[in-house]
């Protein structure tokens, strides 16, 4: 299964991205796609959020192992496919 992301922006007019990735990649992959789609450099902090459907945050997906509880998960891009949070 491929997924179908369309990126838009509020902040500029006519933005638009389309990125199409295989469902079995990691958000690592996703997250290289979104950077090479807008000739962003790597190396910043990013992160998803898996949000319920009223938007509230539920998981975060970072970019590198961060500190957290042993009662919280733990999720990191590389780690983490598109196909087992979507």
């Amino acid at each position: 299964m491929i997924f179908r992301f369309l990126l838009l922006s509020d902040e500029v007019e006519d933005f638009k991205r389309e990125i199409q990735i295989d469902a079995d990649s990691t958000f690592f992959a996703l997250h290289k796609a979104i950077l090479q789609s807008v000739d962003y450099k790597e190396g910043e902090m990013a992160s998803f959020f898996i949000c319920s459907d009223d938007w509230e945050k539920e998981k975060e997906i970072t970019l590198v192992e961060m500190d957290t509880s042993s009662e919280e998960d733990s999720y990191t891009m590389e780690a983490s496919p598109l196909n087992e949070f979507l």
